[in-house]
């Protein structure tokens, strides 16, 4: 009897399921990453839609779109106790976009759910080794497949990963869940960012690894946002600035920007 998952968090939040994303732009196989020109023809589609002046853009959110698939994953571990095996062959790479609604989404159907259980013993090397072998096997030569595709650094992306699993992290500590779940959420995680060597990922130190930095929220006296761990190129637009937390602003633009927010408040 096949088991019953529940997917709706990741679906929500990171447009990961079996059934797929509900307005598809365009698709195809997640192994196409290696297929430059097939890559850049979705990245270009995406990017026209937001009037990306290059592929930049694009290819930073599809290169940390590898990054939800990480969070998929420990998800299912502090949910089921079991691996959710998501390699490039069992997926499909789609774009989520339905007109009139913003920015396009980058997400993955997922062909077949396929699961092991974490063995009781020797649970953390287990998991290790699913973590080096899916870094090794689909994560790290998609990234720099995309970083080709793209024309920019694979560091770009992997820059991202620390601060994007960091706020799910955070998400999931103030969010009412079982405290069993909280606490096997971070016990996985914090394997994936201590144990996993920096080899797996073609770096220098792992990308998960990440401490925090914080700006004061503009519109919210007293509260604190967490900047990025790294620039999500989302200024490579027509007419586009840099995110407020973004770690490539200077203080200066960050102060000429909050002035802007103050501005505009009083209008």
């Amino acid at each position: 009897m096949t088991t019953a998952y529940d997917f709706s968090l990741v679906k929500t939040y990171l447009h990961i399921s079996p059934e797929g994303v509900e307005h598809v732009l365009d698709e195809m196989p997640a192994v196409d990453f290696y297929r430059i020109e097939r890559l850049q023809e979705m990245m270009d589609k995406a990017g026209a839609i937001v009037q990306a002046t290059d592929r930049l853009l694009a290819g930073s959110f599809i290169g940390t779109s590898l990054c939800n698939l990480c969070v998929t994953k420990l998800i299912f571990m502090a949910m089921y106790g079991k691996v959710l095996d998501l390699p490039l062959t069992n997926l499909s790479f789609q774009i989520d976009y339905e007109e009139g609604h913003g920015h396009p989404h980058f997400g993955y159907r997922i062909n077949e759910v396929l699961t092991r259980d974490i063995p009781a013993e020797s649970g953390d090397a287990f998991v290790k080794a699913d973590w080096e072998r899916f870094m090794v096997e689909d994560v790290t030569p998609a990234v720099e497949a995309i970083a080709e595709a793209a024309d920019m650094k694979p560091e770009i992306i992997w820059a991202q990963f620390g601060g994007n699993a960091g706020y799910v992290k955070d998400f999931v500590r103030k969010m009412e869940l079982p405290a069993e779940f909280k606490a096997r959420f971070d016990h996985h995680f914090q394997l994936l960012s201590e144990a996993i060597e920096a080899e797996a990922f073609n770096r220098k130190r792992n990308p998960f690894q990440w401490k925090p930095r914080y700006v004061d929220n503009p519109y919210q006296a007293g509260e604190q946002w967490p900047m990025k761990s790294g620039c999500c190129q989302y200024d490579r637009r027509e007419g586009g600035t840099k995110c407020f937390t973004c770690p490539r602003m200077s203080p200066a633009e960050r102060e000429q920007e909050l002035q802007r927010i103050q501005a505009a408040a009083l209008v």
